[in-house]
Formats: structure tokens, C-alpha cells, sequence
């Protein structure tokens, strides 16, 4: 059987860089890895960028499953990290899952959804009424950023590396904050939430609370926010976990 494809969804304020090294592991491993960019975080000096929402977040990466599934056949496993748990568990329509795909007689389809230390938020809600502005961010020009970086999440990395990731931290179009969530994939797929329980950026009990939210099965790794590059091997060993359960269905 083969392996699925990963569809790897990246955090907030960070260039993809900082998960091609996870994403080279994961593809080491036997599985193809597509990982999305999002309006949000791109094309900064566009006079259109601060009007950039969630919602053209999940619109991009919604295309990009939809491509893989339907265009292609291919089964999905989506791997969120961060932020990127929002637009996973919005992105994902119920008729692209597996199970919708294979009562119409149909292969492939969305059939797992794994997170790290990813934000999940109930139907109606938004990150800014859920959860408002964190003492964290510095806001200007309708964009928001992470006040110190390395020492939330970073800080848990040799310091060359931790101040590497560090000066390349980005702004996000702060409008993304504002839209509220229509859809939620984790109400019709099953997932895995790795905690991470030195986080300094999404507290423990704030993770666990996303976990019991989305129902999903808890795993737990002792790191900060950046789990992909301070327990990269220890993160890989749960996804491949995740993706068996795809194989066995169970």
C-alpha cells in the first residue's frame, strides 16, 4: 500500500524554511510531503497583504488537497503545526475525507489529521474571540509579529541554531486573527495532538484542551514550540504511527 502524502501546514510568523528539514525527513522515510504557502505570511510588501485572512489561508491549502485528492487519487495525512492547525481543520470539506470518498466508490481522500502543539477552535470562533492579544505580540500597519522569538520558541535549540530561526521570524497579516471558523474537520476525522510540554509559546494546558476539542489521541514530547527541529526524530516516530493507523484502519 502506498505511503500517504503529507500535507505539512507550518505555524505563524516563520518562513517555510524553518520545516524543509522536517519535511526532508519525513520524505526519507517513503512519504511524499507537499507544504503549502499562505497569502498571510507572503508577499509582505503587497498593498493587499494586511487584508489577508485565515480564510485565504485555508482557501490555498484547501486547493491543494482538493488537487491531491480528487486530481490525483492520493490518500492525505495532515500535519499541522501552530497555526496551521486552524487552517488543517477548515481546509478539509467532509466529501474529500476517505470515508465520503469511498461510500461513492471513489480512492483517496483525507484520512488522518496530526497535530503539534496546534491551536484548535470550536465552530463560530475566531483566535480573537477566543483567545484575544497576547502580551507576546507586537502589533503595527495591520500586522503582528512575536515580540521575542527565541525565547518562545526557540529557546530549547543549540544557541546558533535558536538565533538563526530567530532573525527570521516574519509578521502575519493581523486579519487573520478576526475569522471565525466554519469548518471542523476533526468533528469527522480521527487525529493524534502531540503535546509539547516545555512550550513556551502554547501552554501545556492549553494543548491538552485543543486535544480534548478535536478528540483526539494525546501524545506527549518533552520540547518547546519547534518540536520539528528540537525532537524531529521523536515527532517523525508519532506521525509514522499516525500514518500506520491509516494502513491497519484502525
Amino acid at each position: 500500500m502506498a505511503k500517504p502524502t503529507i500535507v505539512l501546514l507550518q505555524g505563524t510568523f516563520q518562513v517555510p524554511e524553518v520545516y524543509h528539514k522536517f519535511a526532508a525527513l519525513i520524505e526519507s522515510r517513503g512519504f511524499p510531503v507537499v507544504q503549502p504557502s499562505y497569502p498571510s505570511l507572503s508577499n509582505q510588501d503587497s498593498p493587499d497583504f494586511t487584508k489577508k485572512t485565515l480564510a485565504d489561508d485555508v482557501a490555498v491549502v484547501e486547493a491543494v488537497i482538493k488537487q491531491l485528492v480528487d486530481g490525483e487519487g492520493k490518500t492525505v495525512l495532515v500535519a499541522m503545526h501552530s497555526y496551521g492547525g486552524l487552517i488543517g481543520a477548515e481546509a478539509v470539506p467532509e466529501e474529500l475525507t476517505v470515508k465520503s470518498r469511498k461510500a461513492r466508490g471513489l480512492s483517496g481522500g483525507v484520512a488522518y489529521l496530526f497535530y503539534v502543539s496546534a491551536f484548535v477552535l470550536p465552530m463560530g470562533q475566531s483566535v480573537a474571540t477566543a483567545v484575544g492579544d497576547s502580551p507576546d505580540h507586537d502589533h503595527w500597519d495591520g500586522r503582528f509579529k512575536m515580540r521575542d522569538s527565541l525565547a518562545t520558541m526557540y529557546y530549547d535549540l543549540p544557541a546558533e541554531e535558536a538565533a538563526y530561526w530567530a532573525e527570521k521570524v516574519i509578521p502575519q497579516s493581523n486579519a487573520v486573527k478576526e475569522t471565525p471558523m466554519k469548518r471542523c474537520a476533526y468533528t469527522y476525522l480521527p487525529s493524534t495532538y502531540v503535546v509539547c510540554t516545555a512550550d513556551h509559546a502554547v501552554p501545556p494546558f492549553v494543548q491538552e484542551m485543543s486535544a480534548q476539542l478535536a478528540g483526539a489521541e494525546v501524545k506527549k514530547i518533552d520540547s518547546g514550540h519547534s518540536a520539528m527541529l528540537s525532537k524531529p526524530d521523536e515527532v517523525m516516530a508519532l506521525l509514522e504511527e499516525a500514518a500506520a493507523k491509516i494502513e491497519t484502519g484502525n
